[in-house]
């Protein structure tokens, strides 16, 4: 569990006060919030906004899976800007 915080706090999340089982959570321009919640050996990962929910027992594979959706989203970011650009011209 404690692995999983480390990595969470490295890739910019922040822990959500009030709850019983930890809970970290990230904003995303693109993607929305992130939400991640720790439970025993696993962390189950919530984007509502897109409707994902993925389990996680693996800290590498949980790291890979966000680095992923920053990826894509700054890819998608990427798209948009450049359309718009071309639609200006």
């Amino acid at each position: 569990m404690q692995m999983f915080s480390r990595m969470l706090r490295r890739q910019g999340f922040y822990r959500v006060k009030g709850q019983d089982q930890p809970v970290y959570m990230k904003h995303h321009v693109g993607i929305g919030g992130i939400y991640v919640r720790i439970q025993n050996k696993t962390a189950l990962v919530t984007v509502r906004d897109l409707g994902i929910e993925e389990e996680f027992t693996r800290v590498k594979r949980l790291e890979q899976f966000i680095t992923s959706l920053d990826e894509e989203a700054y890819r998608q970011k990427c798209l948009i800007v450049n359309k718009m650009r071309a639609e200006a011209s």
